[in-house]
């Protein structure tokens, strides 16, 4: 009996991935999953960077993609 594979939530692809743009700065990427907020944030910060593309390539421990799986 195998197990089957288990795949993990990647940001890279995911439809709940905001990149907000800067002048001159850093990108910021938002998860703008609906479970993922917490008291303080309504959308959590996933990374930031001053390419265009997200710096990460598995998604955060927190995930709520991740915790349905498991």
């Amino acid at each position: 009996m195998s197990k089957p594979s288990k795949e993990k939530a990647v940001c890279k692809t995911c439809s709940n991935l905001l990149m907000e743009g800067r002048n001159c700065g850093r990108n910021n990427f938002y998860c703008m999953h609906p479970e993922a907020k917490t008291e303080t944030m309504p959308h959590r910060r996933i990374a930031q960077d001053r390419a265009d593309e997200i710096p990460i390539k598995t998604a955060p421990r927190w995930c709520p993609l991740n915790q349905k799986e498991g």
